[in-house]
């Protein structure tokens, strides 16, 4: 336990049971105000709140310090500060005071005060390891480096798994001469980083538990004593001669469905009640039937176990029809869906004695992939889809087996899985379920001696706690009371939940025989979970759960970037003092609610990573939710200073999506610099200097290693274009188009016939757009077709297109490419020949690289006939705006001047309001002067270690991988000295180009190393991923420059819904 014992225990143990409350209000506020507190777009809102809670008890610390610590969250300081010094002269021993006082202070530079303040929290949470870290930063700043370094040690003692107390030590050491101490600190730091690769939580240096929202909760209420509620149900026989079932929901009505199966037949009982034609009636000797929506259509389809083979079916309007698959033809115990490779397809797992995975190819069938996953030998028996680490995208594999012990395959990403043994998993079914409500998925199963329960430890490893004996039968978790509680049902046996992984034996079904296998859902749709079992005999029995029950909500969801039916998908309801996370499974998720009125927090982690949060949701109501619209691309925004405003131009380094998959295995190659087109109305000197802005507003890492800025002088009536855009190598050469007169098409007509002339003849952001295209950025094959009439008779003409694309990303186009080993087409041109057909003439076109942009196509030689029609093909979705001919794409008469930046400064800012269109139909535009709350997104940044804040202008002067690394809501502010460009002559005008050198890296799951900020890009790398022996330059001069710049760790804008309940579950229950 990282902490002293016993603060922890007595601030931080989660309730089970909701202590009773006087003030209704005061608790709403409390509770709508932490909701709001951790959700990235309503900091603000927070405030409102614990203000409101404040007025209510005005004398109460623990409110005071919930206002300051909003008021610090929402960006105002100053005020924050003042509250917490009030809370702090009330009541001195609030640890949360002293914390969030020093590390206030250290931002503000008041480097004394706050070591007063950290000093004072150590003397009452000794052993707090981030208080530790910051102390040594101040004590550095001080020059005290023996007080530095003791805390650095203290910081790296307490807390095994931080990495910053080592980076400082190995900078320490290195200056202090000790040069082996320094070796091994830094090797540990690098082990570190390693570990904790793929985490969504980073390591935050300048948080623990004591910056969150101040709760003072009774570890006594963690464990009721009070008497069981009694449950009570109404039995009703649906069948017999049963051999097995599984609940789904087959007609999408949100009511679980029971599909079962005997000797003979398979009967759909919808609702759990009604015999209904399912199209299976006639299928013999079944084993089991796993439901998973294969097809993506938002209905479940099914893979069968049928005698000694296995066999699909799709769902077509609530009948299954066999889909021809060219699986495996022997015997399997078992199936699981999951979607292992992260390309938005559920794939297949055949469990058994030799297990098998199946990789989902979308319309391309199915295809064996067993070779490339780690399966360990042993017969598999059953598997379930679990998360041993909290908040990320791992999709892990808990898998039991017959003679040896359980196994869990982790998932490393990129279709990559390691095996990892579970020796203290030895049960015949498994279930994964947060039973504790700590937030971290636990496993239970049944064994012949009894239960199994392993608790997640948070640290990466399962630990087994007291569980009932001579229990016999299968078993699951379910809130029967709605109490927001889980009980444990073995059998025919309900346990009570205690809490704290306490369970006690309070119900046993007298009038159910010993049970083969139970299932829970609510059929008959009354808010309340029923069960669905099946005795020895056969006989399946529909208990309706008639308990006095209290409030509840259903949560269901619709996936629109990710799968429709969302499988994976996690959701966590708070409300009061209670807290509950679950796995969506395709089907609405019951959660009860205890006496509360509304749940005042509901989070929704799709399976990509990207969290929705959503507030005061009513009771007793099915709330479904759809996926929210999400930015696309992977790049820095760039805007500039246009004499009133700072005005959006476009995004940067589209050009070089750093380790971007371009389909299965394969990785896109990068151009690292792009010049972007500035028209001089849009940047105009301030005090005599260009200003510029580059801001991270994605969900990404960007590496900035140069940026200058070229003052484009030309003379008026010739427009100048640059020869930029995304292509394969070779990559475009820095070159300039001029255009005297725009030649435009006589007749343009798209792959449909339709006419797009008008919507091409100026930059309207009216685009052809009736192109079939879905939410991930894929489209049907299309084109343009483009007749220009008699131009450039000598051959000789450039094509200048604006326009932009909706990226799709790294999983898209390998889902793309595993379909389709065409995979996405991206633009190529043709002319018509002497026979009059369309031929190809250039492969690899080029596309805008993102958001609004001008591209040039140099068609010098490549007409092949008097016709000057062009077609334009490619299936990524891509939205033309303007395009025309320049009949002279010779070099143009220019003067070109180049400036460095003057100034450029690193901070972090937060993060620009967005327009985003509901269909996808119009690029997202950024409007700067619209700031949203100071963490306000829907993602962590990338673990890892940025460039520091302040001064970084001499990175960016040249391109020599001495880089500053950015993240999401970073921002460089750039100045350029507008007084030494020359006067201009009579009749010329000047523009711009802002030429960026680096790399831009996302967080999509198929990403290279989307999950931490390292390995660092650099110019000469091969590719990346790059592998030894290449590697960042290491010389002395790229050392001092990592250590001197690359020092600030991610900042962390969501927090965990359960913040300060994660520690102590496991410690307090296996005691």
């Amino acid at each position: 336990m990282r902490l002293g014992g016993l603060i922890f225990v007595l601030l931080c143990v989660p309730q089970l049971v909701l202590a009773d409350v006087s003030d209704e209000k005061l608790w709403q506020h409390r509770n709508l105000g932490k909701a709001f507190y951790e959700n990235a777009a309503t900091q603000y809102e927070a405030v409102g709140e614990f203000k409101a809670a404040l007025d209510l008890a005005p004398d109460s610390a623990r409110e005071r310090v919930n206002y300051g610590l909003a008021l610090l969250r929402a960006g105002q300081e100053d005020k924050g500060i003042v509250e917490l010094e009030k809370a702090q002269q009330q009541d001195a021993t609030i640890p949360h005071t002293w914390f969030n006082l020093g590390i206030a202070y250290k931002r503000k530079s008041l480097y004394n005060k706050a070591i007063v303040q950290l000093e004072g929290f150590l003397g009452l949470v000794p052993v707090e390891p981030v208080a530790h870290y910051n102390l040594g930063v101040l004590y550095k700043l001080e020059k005290k480096n023996e007080l530095a370094v003791s805390h650095f040690e203290d910081a790296a003692r307490l807390d095994q798994n931080l990495a910053g107390p080592h980076f400082q030590l190995a900078t320490a050491y290195r200056q202090a001469k000790k040069m082996t101490e320094s070796k091994l600190a830094m090797a540990t730091f690098r082990r570190i980083k390693a570990e904790q690769a793929g985490s969504m939580v980073p390591e935050d240096l300048e948080w623990s538990f004591y910056s969150e929202i101040y709760e003072t909760i009774d570890p006594q209420n963690a464990q009721t004593t009070a008497p069981p509620i009694p449950f009570n149900f109404a039995i009703r026989s649906l069948a017999s001669g049963i051999l097995g079932q599984t609940v789904l929901d087959v007609n999408g009505d949100g009511v679980p469905d029971v599909l079962a199966w005997s000797e003979e037949w398979v009967h759909l009982f919808t609702s759990g009640n009604t015999k209904k034609e399912c199209g299976l009636e006639s299928l013999k000797d079944v084993s089991y039937i796993e439901a998973g929506d294969f097809d993506n259509d938002g209905t479940v389809d099914l893979c069968v176990g049928i005698g000694a083979g296995v066999a699909l079916y799709r769902n077509v309007d609530g009948i299954f029809e066999a889909y021809d698959s060219a699986l495996p033809q022997r015997v399997f115990n078992s199936a699981v869906w999951l979607d292992y490779d992260h390309d938005y397809d559920v794939d297949l797992f055949l469990l058994g004695k030799a297990s098998v995975l199946f990789r989902n190819n979308g319309k391309a069938g199915f295809s064996d992939l067993t070779s490339t996953f780690p399966f360990v030998e042993g017969e598999a028996s059953s598997g379930v889809q679990f998360d041993l680490v909290a908040d990320t995208q791992g999709m892990d594999l808990a898998v039991t087996y017959v003679e040896r012990s359980g196994v869990l395959y982790r998932d490393l990403l990129a279709g990559k899985y390691q095996a990892q043994d579970l020796t203290t998993l030895m049960v015949t079914q498994l279930t994964a379920f947060d039973f504790n409500h700590d937030g971290w998925t636990d496993l239970a199963g049944t064994q012949k001696n009894g239960v199994t329960l392993l608790v997640n430890d948070q640290k990466g490893g399962l630990v087994p706690v007291d569980a009932p004996k001579n229990t016999k039968g299968p078993l699951l978790f379910a809130d029967i009371a709605n109490r927001a509680v889980s009980e444990m049902v073995v059998g025919n046996t309900v346990f009570y939940n205690r809490g704290l992984s306490v369970f006690e034996s309070v119900e046993m079904f007298d009038d159910i025989s010993a049970v083969l296998e139970i299932a829970s859902g609510d059929f008959n749709d009354d808010g309340k979970v029923d069960l669905s079992v099946i005795d020895e005999k056969g006989g399946l029995t529909i208990l309706d759960n008639v308990t006095v029950s209290q409030n509840w909500l259903k949560v269901g969801l619709e996936g629109v970037k990710n799968l429709v039916l969302a499988p994976a998908a996690e959701v966590e309801v708070k409300v009061g003092i209670r807290y509950q996370k679950k796995t969506y499974r395709g089907r609405p998720l019951l959660f009860g609610l205890g006496d509360a009125s509304q749940a005042e927090a509901v989070r929704i982690t799709w399976p990509n990573g990207l969290i929705q949060n959503e507030t005061k949701q009513a009771t007793g109501q099915v709330a479904m939710y759809k996926e929210a619209q999400r930015l696309s691309g992977s790049c820095p925004m760039i805007f500039t200073w246009n004499g009133s405003e700072f005005e959006f131009i476009t995004d940067v380094l589209g050009v070089a999506p750093l380790g971007a998959s371009a389909g299965d295995g394969t990785y896109f190659p990068v151009d690292n610099d792009e010049y972007v087109q500035i028209a001089g109305e849009s940047l105009v000197a301030k005090d005599g200097k260009y200003q510029i802005r580059i801001t991270e507003e994605l969900r990404e890492i960007a590496y900035l290693d140069a940026i200058s800025l070229i003052a484009v002088a030309h003379p008026v009536g010739t427009d100048i274009f640059t020869n930029d855009k995304f292509k394969g190598a070779p990559f475009p050469e820095f070159r300039l188009f001029g255009v005297h007169e725009r030649k435009y098409p006589i007749s343009a007509v798209d792959h449909d016939g339709r006419d797009v002339l008008t919507r091409l003849t100026q930059q309207d952001q009216v685009y052809p757009d009736a192109f079939l295209r879905d939410h991930a950025g894929a489209a049907e094959l299309h084109h343009l077709d483009l007749d220009f009439g008699d131009v450039a008779a000598d051959g000789q003409a450039v094509l200048i297109l604006s326009g932009w694309v909706d990226w799709a990303d790294g999983s898209t186009f390998l889902g793309v490419s595993q379909e389709d080993p065409d995979g996405l087409v991206f633009p190529y041109l043709q002319v018509k020949n002497d026979d009059g057909e369309w031929q190809t003439v250039i492969e690899d076109m080029g596309l805008p690289a993102g958001k609004p942009k001008i591209i040039s196509v140099d068609l010098s030689g490549k007409f092949l006939t008097r016709s000057r029609e062009v077609r334009i093909v490619t299936s990524l979705c891509v939205y033309w705006d303007e395009i025309f001919i320049g009949e002279d794409p010779n070099q143009p008469q220019t003067e070109l001047v180049h400036l460095t930046p003057q100034s450029a400064r690193l901070k972090f800012r937060g993060f620009s309001e967005v327009v985003i269109h509901p269909e996808r139909k119009q690029p997202e535009y950024f409007i700067y002067g619209q700031k949203r709350p100071m963490k306000a997104w829907n993602w962590n940044p990338t673990p890892g270690m940025y460039t520091r804040f302040g001064d970084v202008q001499m990175p960016l002067t040249k391109a020599d991988d001495l880089m500053v690394v950015m993240g999401s809501g970073d921002e460089i502010e750039l100045a350029f000295d507008a007084a030494g460009l020359p006067d201009l002559p009579d009749g010329w005008r000047r523009d711009f180009l802002l030429m960026v050198d680096g790399w831009a890296k996302d967080g999509d799951a198929n990403t290279a190393f989307s999950q931490t900020v390292l390995p660092l890009p650099y110019h000469a790398m091969p590719q990346y991923p790059y592998e030894l022996p290449h590697a960042f330059p290491r010389d002395g001069i790229h050392q001092r420059y990592y250590e001197a710049y690359q020092t600030r760790p991610a900042l962390q804008f969501i927090r965990p819904l359960n913040e300060g309940m994660r520690s102590v579950s496991v410690g307090v229950g296996s005691q």
